[in-house]
């Protein structure tokens, strides 16, 4: 039979023990949620751009999101054993999500910028596009860029589109949206005069939209390259990016996402509904 004493003293190894199994398990429950965290990105991307990115009412490539862009990243974090959760947001906000570490990857026709490199840094060049004008088929008085002088003129908020029509001089009589939807939406209800938007995505507008088309001016919208952003020195992100674009322009895959989206590969195309 134990004194006291010594059944007090067994007590406190016994609880010391229990406590110091609880603290390994913890540990190890941690070590495996950081390796969990080191196998997936979460990209961020403005989910109202097709045929780039897009919800889809039907089969999406990751969770509900489908486009041009989503298939890339796909491809690029299969080829480095990662996984992709798609964390949708407007536009203005990806650059500043990827510093505070909200996001690790942002891609969504992010035309390569010398503004925007100094607060990211940007993959090799994935994609080449040019501004549009898009306007009403019964509209006849607009054939170049300066005919959209004294004109409405709908942009969305920090694309490109919005740039170009400011370096225009056409600021005062521009309106800006968050969403690509709303602007081609103001167009159709004539309360604009003239869309501006990524060629691309016109295409996939004026497909959708019986009624309108699209008037290009390649002397005045040069054409601009997209990349995908990381936060400022993430090296290793980005070499393992700028590794899978290499070799998907090589073998042409890239060029096989986008022929497939430029032929309609979701009828069922949908960004009204993203948030």
């Amino acid at each position: 039979m134990l004194s006291g004493k010594e059944y007090i003293m067994k007590k406190i190894k016994k609880i010391a023990a229990t406590i110091g199994l609880l603290a390994l398990a913890t540990l190890s429950l941690t070590a495996c949620g950081k390796k969990k965290s080191a196998d997936k990105w979460v990209v961020g991307t403005n989910a109202e751009f097709p045929p780039f990115e897009y919800v889809s009412t039907s089969q999406g490539v990751i969770d509900k999101f489908a486009g041009i862009d989503i298939e890339i990243i796909k491809k690029i974090a299969e080829e480095n054993g990662k996984t992709v959760e798609i964390n949708n947001m407007e536009f203005d906000s990806l650059t500043v999500a990827l510093a505070n570490g909200q996001i690790n990857i942002a891609i969504a026709g992010m035309t390569i910028t010398e503004e925007r490199k100094q607060a990211v840094d940007f993959s090799d060049p994935y994609y080449v596009a040019k501004q549009v004008m898009i306007v009403r088929e019964d509209t006849t008085d607009v054939k170049k860029a300066t005919d959209m002088a004294g004109k409405k003129i709908a942009v969305v908020m920090g694309y490109t589109g919005q740039t170009e029509v400011e370096n225009l001089g056409y600021k005062e009589n521009m309106v800006t949206f968050k969403k690509g939807t709303e602007a081609i939406q103001e167009l159709l209800n004539k309360k604009c005069d003239v869309v501006v938007i990524d060629s691309a995505t016109a295409s996939k507008y004026v497909k959708d939209n019986p009624g309108l088309v699209i008037v290009e001016d390649d002397d005045t919208f040069t054409s601009e390259s997209y990349g995908i952003a990381v936060k400022k020195g993430d090296t290793e992100t980005l070499n393992m990016i700028n590794a899978a674009i290499k070799k998907m322009k090589e073998d042409g895959t890239i060029d096989e996402i986008s022929a497939k989206y430029a032929e309609g590969a979701d009828e069922n195309a949908s960004s009204s509904d993203a948030e």
